[in-house]
């Protein structure tokens, strides 16, 4: 098993006050066709909106208008690649683009994405395995596979803060190919 652990930094312009005071990071690892990442949030987290869960687990669209955990899959030189929005509250969805935001289609592969959410007033855990969508999969062992790590966090006056691994642009943007910075054979 391939693993590596990451720190989530905010977009420049937002390092700023009261989003110091959170640590966002966690570990990431691959096994044949198998992904596991976790991610740890820890702060005040009273102090931002994080949805509950009140139901079970749905897929939906525009999970990252709020607090939102994510990150993105791509083979190692090809344009397309597949973004996972995950929310608290249990929702997600998998999305599959064409190429640099073009194409954007909810991959087929998933009819459900199950992962754990625990937490308390200072710590939120997001756990998630997964098989990796069958066209990934297929280019994994010639070409490898780039990640980008990300997320949305809403504070509780509903301002949206961007959190990434590398923010490579002069604005916030997760699709980034240059975002997509761990790597794995």
């Amino acid at each position: 098993m391939n693993t590596t652990s990451f720190k989530l930094i905010p977009f420049a312009a937002e390092m700023q006050g009261e989003l110091a005071l959170y640590s966002l990071h966690g570990q990431l690892s691959m096994a044949e066709n198998t992904l596991q990442i976790t991610f740890q949030l820890e702060g005040e987290l009273a102090k931002l909106r994080i949805a509950h869960s009140s139901g079970p687990p749905l897929r939906q669209d525009l999970l990252w208008q709020a607090t939102c955990l994510e990150f993105f899959l791509a083979a190692a030189g090809n344009s397309d690649y597949w973004e996972y929005n995950l929310s608290p509250a249990g929702h997600w969805n998998v999305y599959h683009l064409e190429g640099y935001r073009q194409g954007l289609a909810e991959e087929p592969a998933y009819k459900q994405l199950p992962f754990s959410v625990m937490g308390d007033d200072k710590q939120l855990s997001l756990s998630l395995t997964c098989a990796l969508p069958p066209a990934l999969a297929s280019h994994r062992a010639a070409e490898g596979i780039e990640v980008g790590v990300s997320a949305v966090l809403q504070s509780s006056n509903g301002e949206l803060a961007y959190w990434a691994v590398a923010h490579p642009g002069s604005e916030p943007d997760f699709h980034h190919r240059s975002g997509f910075c761990l790597k794995f054979a």
